[in-house]
């Protein structure tokens, strides 16, 4: 699958284009076709390398998949809205269930996404 990916600290130009094996969904986690992903100040962050601790906190060795929120569909076709500590930069993703919520056809994914994180922290 194609993902957005950094293998070294710093600002956009670190984001390189990549294909990665498809991920697999676990117990209690959902394979989601990812529609659209936010971008957010924590994001940034994380690709920066500006943050040890605290929600924005690195995971993993590099390279990563940035990315915490995303819009799209499961492989039942559920239009569902999705928050995820990384990955959320790439074609699919993994969402914990406890952090997916349906989403009505009539909810644009722009607005979906800037209620998740942003709408959170207002």
């Amino acid at each position: 699958m194609r993902a957005m990916q950094f293998g070294r600290f710093g600002g956009p130009e670190v984001l390189q284009e990549t294909d990665v094996p498809d991920p697999t969904a676990g117990p209690g986690q959902t394979l989601v076709q990812v529609e659209a992903a936010g971008v957010n100040f924590g994001d940034i962050k994380q690709i920066a390398g500006e943050h040890t601790d605290g929600p924005y906190a690195p995971q993993g060795p590099l390279p990563r998949i940035p990315g915490m929120e995303v819009v799209g569909r499961t492989a039942a076709g559920r239009r569902v809205l999705g928050y995820v500590p990384q990955g959320g930069y790439a074609t699919k993703t993994v969402v914990s269930d406890r952090h997916l919520v349906a989403l009505p056809p009539e909810v644009g994914a722009g607005e979906a996404l800037a209620v998740l994180v942003q709408g959170l922290t207002a």
